[in-house]
């Protein structure tokens, strides 16, 4: 189980993440969204990321779109070991929501961005 407290991740259709990740883990967790008020676990991945790039506590996001994890989880080695950025972006609302996951080359320098440009 991934501990608390949880930052569950979520961006408006159209939105993205920019951020580079120092390290990540994956595990479960028991979240409580509108469609489920009890709770449901589900898979999460938490991405740590440097405080720059999120400069309030905590500094990590959990991660639990079903259609990301496979690709993100796969991509993450890589990421951490280079060191490089990686660009999440959401099109739709849950629970149709999708998502592509992009790494940056590795000569992109930032900055880190959250939200929609």
């Amino acid at each position: 189980m991934i501990s608390s407290p949880y930052e569950i991740f979520d961006l408006p259709s159209g939105g993205e993440l920019v951020t580079r990740v120092v390290s990540f883990e994956e595990g479960r967790a028991t979240i409580k969204p509108a469609r489920a008020p009890d709770g449901v676990e589900v898979a999460v991945v938490r991405i740590h990321v440097p405080v720059e790039d999120k400069p309030h506590i905590p500094s990590y996001w959990d991660l639990t779109a079903t259609r990301l994890i496979p690709t993100l989880v796969a991509a993450l080695p890589a990421v951490v070991a280079g060191k490089r950025w990686i660009r999440i972006h959401k099109e739709g609302i849950a629970p149709r929501a999708r998502f592509s996951l992009e790494v940056l080359p590795p000569t992109f320098a930032g900055p880190a961005f959250v939200g929609i440009r």
